[in-house]
């Protein structure tokens, strides 16, 4: 699970990078794990070539079997499934089962899906400490034939099933139920997350992903220290915004090589936190964000929060109140990444997921199924900062 974690941090570095390169000045935000969970459930059903480009700009094909104290259960679920396939002890040609190595495609998904089941279940069982609502869901158009396998698959390791729906006959009515459940598992904060027109009678099937996270900070900002402070936007303009003010211990650093400082803000109970990096300041504070920006990778993040960087110290620290929120359109980002046959309805292979050889178009994000083209893919993000509370509503 550690190295589908460290494939999830390296494909969220390559497309924020991605994202920022046409414009520096831009505040972005995604999730990550909501992205490549998703992504994750298209991988399920891909093959061939299809399979591989989205292996390699999501670094899936470098997860790995894991060397731990503890048992691996997607180590032992290939072993139980080598032994069942040798000879009985005894009779002529039986060897010792092999360990399992991720060679073929095969292998590679069956271990992919496995660590997403792993990690999908952990983040559920520690969310006591803290709201997080991680839900997928496919809709698939009620005529259109699944692969009995591939839906054995999203059950056992995505936590989900698809639900039938009818495109055809009646779209809108489809349409509004699957914004209705977006809105649902976000808490009310994504209400239209597909506009008219994005489903149509030709769509079969749509795949969702939402998330919800709201956890307290474990030392919290006063409401009596918000105050109204300018706030820099770039070297030459300012705005007045409410800036939440406190002093306290935290573990913070400075990092040489970027000439900036990394600030730690745990939340309840301490299980997560956010890092903070900030540019020294300079003459062109903007210029000094973008080459921290340029210069972020999920290895260095690694060792930047680590204990040879950061320690405990008295910090007065000033966030300013805000919301964010954006939509991209990832047909375009994720293409320019490498992600190219599965927008091609002559390339791509998603035979996993549906049987059907004809090419079918179909239109939001992850809504695809054998030969299907993907027309539209799009992801919506908020996020609230305030006293009490870091609300991420990817």
């Amino acid at each position: 699970m550690e190295s589908l974690i460290a494939a999830n941090s390296k494909f969220c570095f390559d497309l924020f990078q991605e994202i920022s390169k046409n414009d520096g000045a831009k505040n972005i935000f995604f999730c990550p794990l909501s992205l490549s969970a998703a992504l994750g459930m298209v991988r399920l059903g891909a093959r061939s070539e299809s399979a591989h480009q989205i292996d390699r700009v999501l670094h899936f094909d470098e997860l790995s079997q894991e060397k731990t104290k503890t048992p691996d259960p997607c180590l032992k679920y290939k072993e139980q499934e080598a032994l069942a396939d040798s000879p009985p002890e005894g009779q002529k040609g039986a060897t010792k089962p092999p360990t399992p190595q991720v060679e073929s495609s095969k292998d590679g998904n069956e271990l992919l899906s496995c660590y997403f089941g792993q990690l999908l279940s952990k983040l559920d069982r520690i969310k006591s400490d803290y709201t997080l609502s991680i839900a997928n869901r496919l809709y698939g158009e009620q005529e259109f034939p699944i692969c009995p396998e591939y839906l054995d698959g999203v059950i056992q390791f995505y936590h989900t099933t698809i639900e039938s729906v009818d495109f055809r006959k009646d779209t809108e009515k489809s349409r509004q139920k699957i914004n209705f459940w977006v809105e649902s598992q976000s808490q009310g904060k994504i209400k239209e997350l597909f506009s008219k027109n994005t489903i149509n009678n030709g769509t079969v099937l749509v795949l969702v992903n939402a998330v919800y996270f709201k956890a307290k900070w474990e030392k919290y900002f006063e409401v009596g220290n918000t105050v109204d402070a300018p706030f820099s936007l770039s070297e030459n303009e300012k705005k007045t915004v409410k800036m939440m003010n406190q002093k306290g211990m935290f573990k913070m650093g400075f990092i040489e090589e970027v000439n900036a400082q990394i600030l730690e803000m745990p939340y309840t109970k301490g299980k997560l936190s956010m890092f903070v990096l900030l540019p020294s300041p300079s003459a062109d504070n903007l210029k000094g964000l973008q080459e921290l920006e340029r210069n972020i990778t999920y290895e260095k993040i690694v060792a930047w929060s680590s204990p040879e960087y950061m320690s405990e110290k008295r910090v007065a620290v000033s966030f300013p109140q805000f919301t964010l929120e954006d939509s991209y359109d990832l047909n375009s980002i994720l293409q320019d990444m490498g992600i190219t046959d599965v927008f091609d309805g002559k390339k791509a292979d998603l035979t996993g997921i549906s049987p059907n050889p004809n090419t079918t178009k179909t239109k939001p994000f992850s809504s695809m199924a054998g030969s299907a083209l993907l027309e539209k893919g799009t992801v919506s993000s908020t996020w609230e900062l305030e006293e009490n509370s870091n609300v991420i509503f990817p």
